[in-house]
């Protein structure tokens, strides 16, 4: 478009020179609405390497478009309405090129800016995700865990000199497993907030050797015994942040579950391009309508904050979450994630 601006300007004041027979004020009028059109062409050109998403450039086009039309149509409106009253219009193309051309500048302008502001806005909620996540699982997680340390630590110092074997032996194992978690998820935590952030580096991750970490954690957490049927290995494009989403996994079925009998089935799929984790319950389940809901809802929504976390660092790491019903109760969660192996091929 900015290319046909500068070929009708030239074009057109080409043949007035002709028609004059001077220089000036054709020089002048390609001024006028040439450097205009080279602005545009130049603003094409910017816009094509202009840190912004697809989206966003073809926004910033159609506000040109729209720029242009308009202040091309407000422009010839005056000329028409002075044909009307009676006034003398001379050459009129002249008016509307220039019209047309400030208007796709502005417009160009408007668009670009307005894209950043939506790029920008979107890096700001990410940001406060990200400090949210972090803010959750120190107020929480890593509580726990100091809490624990904490209440074995005072009782050693209670029982120095008593001779407690029992408590000589067991509180300082304890202790030392607690403060290995806890700089377990501290590692986590800095890899969910990379990832969150879009600074984060994706690599070969082992699920399977995760999950069944996380199925450990949680039987001695909530005294749920947890069936398993997973792999020697099943490594998957992630980082450290996938704990997040298998901790977050068992925990939702551990914790809402209000079964007499409460049952979890953790299992490792390793397909051709993917690998599937499957975490099923016999809880309350969970409705069509809140399917979608519950995995887009915002932290600390109505209990489901960890889940939202989940939906997005799986589709961060390229995969994708989903949930179905369980038969005859409860519900399954599925996160199916990329295999290295199958992305080199």
């Amino acid at each position: 478009m900015e290319r046909y601006y500068f070929f009708i300007a030239v074009v057109h004041h080409g043949t007035e020179f002709y028609v004059l027979s001077q220089l000036a004020g054709p020089l002048v009028a390609i001024f006028l609405d040439g450097l205009p059109a080279l602005t545009l062409a130049y603003a094409g050109h910017w816009l094509s390497e202009a840190d912004l998403p697809p989206e966003g450039r073809w926004r910033a086009c159609i506000w040109c478009f729209v720029g242009t039309t308009l202040f091309a149509v407000v422009m010839g409106l005056s000329l028409i309405v002075r044909a009307f009253e009676g006034r003398v219009v001379g050459e009129a193309l002249f008016p509307l090129l220039i019209a047309a051309e400030a208007g796709g500048i502005a417009g160009v302008t408007a668009g670009y800016y307005t894209g950043r502001a939506r790029v920008e806005t979107r890096r700001a909620q990410t940001v406060s995700d990200a400090l949210g996540f972090v803010n959750d699982l120190i107020r929480h997680d890593l509580r726990n865990d100091l809490n624990v340390i904490q209440g074995h630590a005072d009782l050693i110092k209670a029982n120095a000199g008593s001779g407690d074997t029992e408590t000589e032996v067991d509180t300082p194992s304890i202790i030392a497993e607690k403060a290995d978690e806890a700089l377990t998820r501290i590692e986590t935590t800095s890899a969910v907030a990379q990832t969150l952030t879009g600074d984060a580096d994706f690599g070969q991750v082992d699920l399977a050797a995760i999950t069944t970490e996380m199925v450990t954690q949680i039987e001695n957490s909530y005294k749920i015994p947890v069936t398993t049927e997973i792999p020697d290995r099943a490594p998957v494009t992630a980082n450290n942040g996938l704990r997040s989403v298998v901790d977050n996994l068992l925990e939702n079925a551990a914790e809402h579950n209000d079964a007499d009998d409460p049952q979890i089935r953790a299992t490792v799929e390793i397909n051709a391009e993917t690998t599937r984790l499957r975490i099923a319950d016999n809880g309350p389940g969970v409705s069509d309508v809140d399917k979608k809901r519950i995995l887009n809802s915002q932290s600390g929504e109505n209990n489901t904050g960890g889940l939202s976390l989940v939906q997005v660092l799986v589709k961060r790491y390229g995969g994708r979450v989903w949930i179905e019903d369980n038969e005859p109760r409860g519900s399954i969660f599925i996160v199916e994630l990329s295999r290295p192996d199958a992305e080199q091929v």
